[in-house]
């Protein structure tokens, strides 16, 4: 695949399209694995109510704007976008629940959103804010087009010595592969550090903002079944995997496969996870806009 010798806003966003056209299927199938219980959680956090219009920013295959059609029901609406095509094929064919809300599924660039001021009580992000190009610039989106007194939500990868899931792939990898790490690139980690989310919110103009952290364990047979799930299903980083040369690909897996051993129990291999949900309100406009969403629980 194109490596990229400095960052370039533009070119990163669309190699990152690229990417997760290819990688759709397999992160399907990764999703609906391991990240049930993460969205579950997600959608409680962002305290969604019946009737509400919702805008799902990166919705990739669908499983928040799922939940959140089903949490606003019949008298609400959602409306999901992605930047990638297959994704969005993948999530339209999805069945909702009787009773949940429809969904508008739309290709769109998080970072410019085709969508007039104000225009829903929720706006929700599961795992895309830390994947663009300018996580601020689509946050700011996010913040424009939430009514006044409607919620933002976004969840992100935690600090990366927590989030093991991804982060003992990412890290072998870019030692055996220097040359994948693009200079001046945002990381998946950026917002995972204590503060960082929850301020990236208040400069966005939202105010209250709350955050809570998940962590927990992902179970998988070996750590053999961890490597080939992450190696063809976890987007960016499978594809820059099956990109490697065979000797390369190779010794990344046994090194992998040697780190992964420390997580080895005796009923199968399980590796540590940490995910941040942060939550913010946006103010009434100084013209005095009343706000119109619901508070949080």
């Amino acid at each position: 695949m194109e490596k990229m010798s400095f960052f370039d806003p533009k070119v990163f966003d669309q190699m990152s399209a690229d990417i997760w056209n290819e990688a759709a299927q397999h992160y399907d199938h990764l999703s609906r694995l391991l990240f049930r219980a993460v969205t579950d959680g997600f959608i409680e956090f962002s305290g969604i109510r019946p009737g509400e219009k919702v805008l799902d920013v990166a919705c990739g295959p669908g499983a928040a704007s799922l939940r959140a059609a089903a949490a606003v029901g019949p008298q609400g609406t959602v409306d999901a976008v992605d930047f990638a095509e297959k994704m969005l094929s993948i999530a339209s064919a999805r069945t909702r629940q009787a009773g949940s809300a429809p969904i508008v599924w739309r290709r769109m660039d998080a970072q410019r959103l085709e969508f007039p001021d104000g225009s829903f009580d929720a706006v929700i992000c599961q795992l895309g804010l830390m994947l663009f190009a300018l996580p601020k610039l689509a946050l700011g989106e996010m913040a424009r087009v939430a009514k006044a007194g409607g919620r933002v939500s976004c969840l992100v990868q935690g600090e990366a010595d927590k989030m093991l899931f991804t982060s003992l792939l990412n890290k072998t990898m870019i030692k055996h592969v220097p040359e994948l790490k693009i200079p001046g690139a945002p990381t998946i980690y950026d917002f995972g550090p204590p503060g960082i989310l929850e301020n990236a919110l208040s400069q966005a103009g939202l105010a209250r903002v709350e955050s809570r952290r998940l962590s927990g364990k992902f179970r998988f047979e070996s750590p053999e079944a961890y490597w080939e799930t992450m190696a063809s299903g976890a987007g960016r980083t499978g594809v820059l995997i099956q990109s490697l040369e065979p000797a390369k690909r190779q010794a990344l897996k046994e090194d992998v496969l040697a780190k992964a051993a420390a997580y080895m129990t005796p009923t199968g291999f399980d590796i540590p996870y940490e995910f941040v949900m942060s939550r913010g309100v946006k103010a009434p406009t100084s013209g005095g806009e009343k706000a119109t969403g619901a508070p949080f629980a």
